[in-house]
C-alpha cells in the first residue's frame, strides 16, 4: 500500500548519517553527524537548511518519474529502513580526518 503523506517524527537518525553525502559535507562534524543537529533532534538552521534536507522541495527532482504518493511512500520506507538498520549503517561511515 502506498503511503499518501510523509510525516517526519524528528528522530534525528537521518541527521546522524550524513557522512559521504556531498551536499552536506560542510555540515559533517567528522563523525557523520550534522553539526546543526540540536537538542531534541531539531535542526538549528531549519529555516535555512540545505535543499537535500527538505523532503518537500526534493520531490521536484523526481516528479517526472514518480507521483507525490509514490515519493512519500519511498521517503516513509527509507525512514523505516534507517530506523531498523541504523547501527549497521552508522558502522559503514568512514570518519573524516
Amino acid at each position: 500500500m502506498i503511503q499518501d503523506d510523509f510525516v517526519c517524527d524528528k528522530c534525528g537518525l537521518c541527521c546522524r548519517l550524513i557522512g559521504g553525502i556531498a551536499p552536506l559535507a560542510a555540515f559533517d562534524r567528522g563523525d557523520g553527524v550534522c553539526s546543526h543537529l540540536a537538542d531534541g533532534n531539531l535542526c538549528d538552521i531549519y529555516d535555512t537548511r540545505p535543499e537535500v534536507c527538505r523532503v518537500e522541495q526534493m520531490f521536484r527532482h523526481v516528479s517526472a518519474r514518480m507521483s507525490r504518493a509514490e515519493y512519500n511512500d519511498l521517503m516513509s520506507r527509507s525512514c523505516r529502513f534507517i530506523k531498523e538498520h541504523f547501527t549497521e549503517l552508522k558502522g559503514q561511515l568512514k570518519p573524516r580526518l
